[in-house]
């Protein structure tokens, strides 16, 4: 039995020994999540060793009869081989303890707080871009008195519909007798352009002027163009008195100031205007009788009603001996009610209107074609009015022209 205890302590010491050298000569390893793991399974193997060796000392020193076996259980039978633990070598340039600075790692657990997501710019709900001039360009010289219509294309770049509660609104500047406002007629989405007018009146005096607009909406907020949307869009020009400078006076008809018994009326108009009377031009006329010609025309339309008229006066022109005033005039084709009255009046210094030529004209499929000897008003300064009456009260088909008219030099 001393034998047997002596053979037990001997394999004990070699084993704690063993231990020793193992843990003196292993490098540190790094203190990383994998390295613990492995420390934490090294000791519970070294536990199960010792606890190994210390069941095999119990039996091997145990006196007779103390080494018994209960009913249920097996014979404890001591393993001889103990558990090796292998350390795992650390690299040569770790240290043994960490850094100053602390490093948190990420949790491997997904966050619950949302991602806040990239912010957009917002389109504001009124919004308007300036396009276009669709008439009268900025700087265009008008006569003193003349009538015009002034349009600009606008581009709805906001994300709010323009409907027909909304208008164009007359801000600062210059009025030129225009109106405070003006209704659209037609609703407007995000995306589309409109073009919007307004009648206005060249003052009198000569020089440069502008009028300022914006848009208002159905609820009375007043918006326009630019980054922010409160820009203005606006109408300039330059009241000047025109010379005839081109004899072939129907190139160059809004020169003249035009107007009927109802008020001033804008060169070119927008539509043919059979209440107020209108004035346009064409270059390629369709007369009565289905005749077409390539001469520039001028279409005048009387304003309705008993007395309605329309006529447009001429710049100045120092009249020379042998001149002449030449023309055709009559209907437009298919407008077969047509009953009004031509005049060729003439203003000598801006005085009283006088009348030079007047001659009657119903539809009939014909032309009237007119030559007035200018001789009498030579060395005057003289400004020519062309002149359309309606002779039955109403202006009804009443879609005179006056084709090519020329003073003859």
């Amino acid at each position: 039995m001393k034998r047997l205890f002596l053979i037990a302590t001997a394999l004990i010491s070699l084993l704690l020994i063993a231990g020793c050298s193992i843990f003196e000569n292993a490098p540190l390893p790094t203190l990383d999540q994998n390295m613990i793991q492995t420390y934490a399974a090294g000791t519970v193997a070294a536990r199960s060793t010792f606890s190994a060796l210390e069941t095999v000392i119990a039996i091997l020193t145990a006196q007779p009869g103390q080494l018994t076996t209960q009913p249920d259980q097996p014979t404890v039978q001591p393993s001889l081989q103990p558990n090796v633990i292998t350390a795992t070598s650390r690299p040569p340039t770790s240290t043994l303890f960490p850094s100053a600075t602390t490093v948190v790692l990420p949790s491997a657990t997904a966050s619950n707080t949302p991602v806040p997501a990239t912010a957009t710019a917002s389109i504001p709900c009124e919004w308007a871009h300036f396009s276009a001039d669709v008439t009268i360009p900025d700087g265009t010289s008008i006569a003193p008195q003349a009538a015009f219509t002034k349009t600009w294309r606008l581009l709805n770049r906001g994300s709010c519909t323009w409907t027909t509660g909304y208008t164009v609104v007359f801000v600062s500047g210059e009025a030129m007798s225009g109106p405070a406002s003006v209704a659209f007629t037609k609703s407007v989405k995000p995306g589309e352009t409109i073009d919007l007018s307004v009648n206005l009146v060249a003052p009198t005096a000569a020089g440069s002027y502008t009028g300022y607009y914006q848009l208002k909406d159905a609820n009375g907020a007043t918006f326009g163009t630019g980054i922010d949307g409160s820009g203005k869009f606006y109408v300039k020009i330059n009241v000047a008195v025109p010379t005839l400078t081109d004899l072939h006076i129907a190139n160059q008809p809004c020169n003249a100031i035009w107007k009927s018994s109802t008020g001033p009326v804008a060169c070119p108009s927008t539509s043919y205007n059979f209440a107020n009377g209108s004035v346009n031009m064409t270059n390629a006329p369709k007369l009565e009788g289905g005749y077409t010609d390539n001469e520039a025309t001028i279409i005048m339309i009387p304003s309705n009603g008993t007395g309605g008229e329309i006529s447009g006066r001429f710049p100045s022109l120092v009249i020379k001996s042998g001149d002449h005033f030449t023309a055709v005039t009559g209907f437009m084709d298919s407008y077969t009610k047509g009953n009004v009255m031509f005049m060729l009046n003439y203003s000598i210094d801006g005085g009283a209107d006088q009348n030079l030529k007047t001659w009657t004209k119903t539809y009939d499929k014909k032309f009237v074609r007119i030559d007035v000897d200018l001789s009498s008003l030579a060395g005057k300064n003289v400004q020519l009015v062309l002149k359309v009456l309606n002779n039955d009260g109403s202006s009804t088909d009443d879609v005179a022209f006056w084709m090519a008219p020329t003073i003859v030099r």
